[in-house]
């Protein structure tokens, strides 16, 4: 099996292009050894990998302020042809950041966020990892991974 790792800006262009083509990820937050996972829109920084959700008030959010211990998944759908996957983890406040009107970052999200929202998640990442097969084909693994 090919462990070759794909270069650094090559790598950066394919998680863009695999973000720009989806719009709902899976929010996994856990608290007291109980995971929920929720579906999302989400969306993007342009300028960085940030991620931004507007989740209604309830379990995810409480779960994310009790336990700052996220994770993300994000696929391709199997009918599409491809073996497709993002994993994406993020842990600590400063990392996960609930932003409200009147917040300083508040509204520059706001703009990134469709919707009028209340509440706005911003998540930094702190690993990605994508999963393609068709990597192989370029000489790459499967699974390639960046630290932020």
């Amino acid at each position: 099996m090919n462990k070759k790792e794909m270069p650094i800006e090559e790598l950066k262009k394919e998680i863009r292009s695999f973000l720009d083509k989806r719009k709902v990820l899976v929010l996994c937050t856990c608290n007291q050894d109980i995971p929920r996972a929720t579906p999302m829109d989400f969306y993007i920084n342009k300028q960085n990998f940030n991620i931004y959700v507007g989740p209604a008030p309830g379990r995810k959010v409480k779960n994310i302020e009790e336990n700052p211990n996220i994770s993300i998944g994000i696929y391709t759908p199997i009918s599409e042809g491809k073996i497709q996957g993002m994993q994406i983890t993020a842990s600590g406040k400063e990392k996960l950041i609930f932003l409200k009107e009147g917040d300083k970052e508040f509204e520059k999200a706001q703009k990134i966020v469709r919707g009028k929202r209340k509440l706005i998640l911003k998540i930094i990442p702190e690993r990605i990892e994508l999963l393609d097969y068709s990597f192989i084909n370029q000489g790459y693994s499967r699974l390639q991974i960046m630290d932020l």
